[in-house]
């Protein structure tokens, strides 16, 4: 019987995602973390429960103590300002849906396509221009790739791709390392883009697995 403690049935985990599933998500504790006191009116947020704080601790560990103006801990805290609605600003800040195609591709410039990956990061930044994507709807790594490979099997114009999300470094490696193994597949794909906070916000990520598949791949590699 499994009892949740057998090592065999379940290996631990990689120390980058223990810490992404510890970071801090309530807004109590992170001002407790940082002893901010939360009478202060800067801090009132509440209209904005549909983006939740969620930030690696060892992020929280680089933010002054007491601060609530720390470049650090103003861009993991809600601002009021941030329900304020403004004439001829949408939802999709940069126009992602009129040129999403199947698998999560968004292709609106020549030569380069754009891949969401997925809709997890390890911290939620306050001017994230993504918190509103569908993306239940549209992630390239549902269906091991398939609809995205098919996408860039239509197009051979395409010679860059871009890895995004949500942040493309909280998949796992073997999910990241499917994929760029069947870029290399596709000659007339020459470089790959890493479109990522993580090697800022949770060093912990960049470990021996996921320098292992970007040492593997022939493609040129950007972050």
């Amino acid at each position: 019987m499994d009892d949740g403690q057998n090592p065999l049935l379940h290996p631990a985990r990689p120390l980058w995602q223990r810490l992404m599933a510890e970071a801090i998500t309530r807004p109590a504790e992170l001002l407790a973390a940082l002893d901010i006191d939360p009478a202060l009116p800067s801090l009132a947020a509440d209209k904005l429960r549909d983006f939740p704080i969620r930030v690696p601790r060892g992020f929280v560990a680089r933010m002054r103590r007491g601060d609530a103006e720390d470049p650090l801990f103003l861009q993991v805290w809600p601002s009021p300002r941030e329900a304020d609605e403004v004439p001829g600003y949408t939802a999709d800040a940069v126009g992602d849906l009129a040129k999403l195609k199947a698998g999560g591709l968004i292709h609106k410039y020549v030569g380069r396509a754009l891949v969401v990956t997925t809709g997890a990061c390890a911290i939620n930044c306050r001017y994230c221009f993504r918190r509103h994507f569908p993306y239940s709807d549209a992630l390239g790594s549902r269906g091991h790739w398939r609809e995205t490979l098919a996408s860039l099997d239509a197009d051979h114009s395409i010679e860059a791709v871009i890895l995004s999300g949500g942040d493309p470094l909280a998949l796992a490696d073997d999910k990241l390392a499917e994929f760029v193994q069947a870029l290399d597949a596709r000659p007339w794909i020459r470089r790959l883009r890493l479109h990522t906070r993580v090697p800022v916000v949770l060093p912990e990520r960049v470990d021996e697995n996921l320098l292992g598949w970007l040492n593997a791949t022939r493609l040129q590699k950007v972050v």
